[in-house]
């Protein structure tokens, strides 16, 4: 079975297109059966944990319900001067997006940048 890997970069200012990658992640598990199906959130990607946008916060609840690991990278958080348990709070885990990347790899992930 295959192993995909959503790479958010879209913030919520672009929030149908944010929305598209994380709905379609969240079906692909839920609908599909697809067992290895993860989400990065990278760039602007990290203001779609803090954003109050409900259809964003449901569909970051229907990912976390669902089992599917969502990370962040922390130093965007940093950067954009994010509230570090705000993030968490969403479902997200905050770890380096090298490092995250580089696992994907290994691991045969195909990744689809949104």
């Amino acid at each position: 079975m295959a192993k995909i890997a959503f790479w958010i970069t879209a913030g919520p200012d672009q929030a149908p297109k944010a929305m598209a990658g994380l709905r379609l992640a969240q079906r692909l598990r839920t609908v599909r059966d697809q067992k290895e199906v993860e989400v990065y959130l990278f760039g602007p990607g990290v203001r779609l944990t803090t954003d109050p946008n409900p259809g964003i916060q449901e569909v970051l609840q229907d990912l976390k319900l669902a089992d599917v690991r969502v990370g962040a990278c922390p130093a965007n958080v940093k950067q954009m001067g994010l509230d570090e348990e705000q993030v968490m709070a969403s479902g997200a885990v905050l770890r380096p997006a090298g490092e995250v990347l580089v696992e994907l790899v290994d691991a045969g992930y195909q990744i689809i940048g949104v």
